[in-house]
């Protein structure tokens, strides 16, 4: 394994108590996100798997809550972002419009939005802001289009929004992109000492 690839796990405190607990594992074909998320309670509310390409762009979403399973990915010409969700009561095809220039939130999951912010969809230098189109997870794992509004305020803070006044969430990533801030923390995912 090479030393320059990045492979880290953290927490992080999230606006109501509830908890993140997340893995990023990159190699020659990009990175892969692991999260799971649980309440205040400390039950578990959702799973969350998203991969990239090298270049950031997303290959693969999995998540699972407790209403169902969803997967989405980009494929097809035109490229449409293609998936189901799985509920209880049958399978719902999914199938919105995609392009190098959307990027995908799950509600104001730090980890979805990590991935817009290292993606080709943002880009946004320090102090500048855009609108992009997006594909947005709500609750109950609904997926529709959506535009988000996004600020690079600082080197390490982003705000972003969904335009219509859905989910809101102030960023902050370290210097390799992954979530950082006051209520979190992050150690290498492998033990140093077996390298």
């Amino acid at each position: 394994m090479s030393a320059a690839y990045l492979r880290r796990a953290g927490v992080q405190t999230l606006p109501g108590g509830r908890h993140l607990t997340w893995s990023v594992a990159e190699g020659i074909r990009g990175r892969r996100w692991r999260g799971a998320v649980t309440g205040a309670d400390g039950e578990l509310a959702e799973v969350l798997a998203v991969e990239t390409g090298p270049s950031g762009a997303l290959t693969r979403l999995e998540m699972t809550t407790a209403a169902g399973l969803l997967t989405l990915h980009p494929a097809g010409s035109p490229v449409r972002l293609h998936g189901n969700v799985v509920r209880a009561g049958g399978v719902e095809p999914v199938s919105l419009p995609w392009s190098p220039a959307h990027a995908l939130f799950a509600g104001a999951s730090p980890l979805t939005a990590a991935v817009a912010a290292g993606g080709p969809a943002v880009v946004a230098g320090v102090g500048e802001g855009r609108t992009i189109r997006a594909v947005e997870i709500g609750p109950g794992l609904v997926v529709r289009e959506a535009t988000w509004r996004i600020a690079h305020t600082s080197a390490t803070r982003w705000r972003m929004l969904a335009a219509d006044g859905g989910p809101s969430l102030l960023l902050v990533l370290d210097t390799d992109g992954l979530p950082a801030g006051d209520e979190a923390a992050s150690w290498p995912l492998e033990d140093a000492a077996a390298q």
